[in-house]
């Protein structure tokens, strides 16, 4: 990255006045970690939820932290400040840490070309759906979820699906001194409430759907909602593409239609762009696309319903961007299985694995997989420990209705009691349903595919593209695919 300074006061101008020997401090460099603080930052020190950010202020001045700005707390007085640097007290700080980072990293969003999605299920699908399609038109992507960050394919590992505020900036920097004038983020509903996308200038916003995650986080589905409704309403905000086969997307649609350049997708009914006459075969899925910028078939190796309404989601953000509709659609048939989803690791038997940790999710890819199963369909699945609590007879339900043979396991029990999870999720069986209970992962895969036969289906859902296990605050190496394929060649 190329140095960046700024005076303290061109850095916080109109959020505080500053004492005039603190104005002309050179900053080059944020951190709201003080483990990461570097020599010559500005350590920003927020009130979080247990602690406050000045608790972590001397090792933020041992690593180099030239001045602090910390967050107004009736609980925070002149005695807790530390004297060896100076501390700039702002109030409301955590609403004003995307102007900051804005400003530092020299409002980069504003030359590049930013789409946004949102949704419970398919945002890393369709964010990585759009980056290939970019890169094909010559058109370098970087990238902001999941899997990773970086510029298109080439990813570091994340640390949340949607970064802090100074992350996300400093990764948009990052990617256009790299030559990518566009960029794609994943907008996760912690993100958007917790304004982590703040001074970043969207131009397309994607919605997919909204269905049962985070309770844990969010008081209920309508806060959840609101969260996702959050990236509509964004300052610099253009295009909207939304999914209105959901409910929610449109309402979404209705209520911005005014504002913004509303693109609708859907394959159930009248659309900005349409899918109809989808048919699944042994190549992949083919369908048929009506539009308003013109009509197509498409034919793609990706399979079921949802990753239509997936590809859909994207070339309505190519053609807001201007793409030709012919070019769009070549490059939307080219586009290729994204790591963890709906990913076939074997042939005999059938291995799928899948990233679904939602009942409506986990319920999409079973009904996708069932028409692909000419024996019986297994389902190897879990649900994580911490987490919303509320889903997790949802998931039984699902795998109930749509798999014929169920193997319960742990996914990530967190510091939660595995018994407690597996309990919960077991409660949502009907009593005449029979299923497999083994909480060492490896072991349900083992058992799962060592007892499928030839015709089987086994979907290991829940971690998808994930390499570690979390159990009592510990990362434990464990990766599905590398587990299954040990499995399959130890069988064999």
């Amino acid at each position: 990255m190329q140095t960046i300074d700024w005076s303290l006061d061109e850095l916080l101008k109109g959020l505080v006045t500053l004492q005039e020997n603190y104005s002309t401090i050179s900053i080059s460099g944020l951190s709201i970690d003080s483990r990461l603080t570097a020599t010559g930052d500005l350590f920003i020190a927020l009130q979080g939820i247990q602690q406050h950010g000045l608790q972590h202020s001397q090792e933020a001045i041992n690593n180099g932290a030239m001045a602090i700005a910390w967050e107004s707390s009736k609980e925070i007085t002149q005695r807790d400040l530390p004297t060896a640097v100076p501390c700039i007290e702002i109030s409301d700080l955590h609403s004003k840490l995307g102007l900051i980072s804005q400003r530092f990293y020299q409002n980069i969003s504003k030359h590049m070309h930013i789409t946004a999605v949102t949704g419970t299920d398919g945002k890393t699908s369709v964010s990585q759906f759009i980056a290939q399609a970019l890169q094909k038109l010559n058109m370098p992507c970087g990238v902001i979820g999941t899997l990773g960050y970086g510029v298109y394919p080439d990813y570091e590992a994340a640390t949340h699906t949607t970064p802090d505020a100074i992350r996300t900036h400093a990764l948009l920097y990052d990617y256009h001194l790299a030559g990518a004038k566009h960029a794609v983020i994943e907008a996760s509903s912690h993100g958007l409430s917790q304004g982590r996308l703040k001074g970043v200038e969207i131009n397309t916003a994607v919605f997919t759907n909204l269905g049962r995650d985070h309770m844990d986080y969010h008081d209920s589905i309508e806060d959840y909602g609101k969260a996702k409704r959050l990236l509509f309403q964004s300052e610099k905000l253009q295009n909207a593409v939304i999914n209105i086969d959901d409910d929610f997307g449109s309402l979404l649609a209705k209520e911005f239609l005014d504002q913004l350049n509303v693109i609708t997708y859907s394959i159930k009914a009248n659309s900005s762009i349409s899918a109809s006459n989808i048919e699944v075969d042994t190549d992949g899925t083919h369908f048929e696309v009506q539009s308003s910028w013109g009509n197509a078939n498409i034919t793609t190796k990706l399979v079921g319903n949802f990753n239509v309404s997936n590809l859909l989601a994207v070339l309505g953000v190519l053609l807001a961007q201007g793409t030709a509709f012919d070019e769009a659609v070549r490059v939307l048939e080219s586009v290729q299985t994204v790591p963890g989803r709906m990913q076939f690791i074997s042939a005999d038997p059938a291995v799928v694995i899948d990233y679904a940790h939602t009942p409506q999710a986990l319920a999409n890819v079973l009904k996708v997989l069932g028409g692909h199963c000419v024996g019986e369909l297994w389902c190897v699945f879990g649900c994580g420990g911490d987490r919303d609590q509320g889903k997790r007879k949802l998931m039984a339900e699902a795998v109930e209705e749509h798999a014929d043979v169920a193997v319960l396991t742990d996914d990530n029990p967190r510091f939660e009691d595995p018994d407690a999870i597996t309990n919960e999720v077991a409660s949502g069986f009907s009593g005449s349903y029979s299923y497999t209970l083994l909480h060492d992962r490896r072991e349900a895969i083992h058992y799962a595919i060592k007892n499928a036969k030839q015709q089987d289906l086994v979907l290991i859902a829940g971690k998808g593209h994930e390499a570690v296990q979390i159990i009592q605050g510990k990362q434990l190496l464990f990766d599905d695919k590398k587990v299954a394929t040990e499995v399959l060649k130890e069988i064999s």
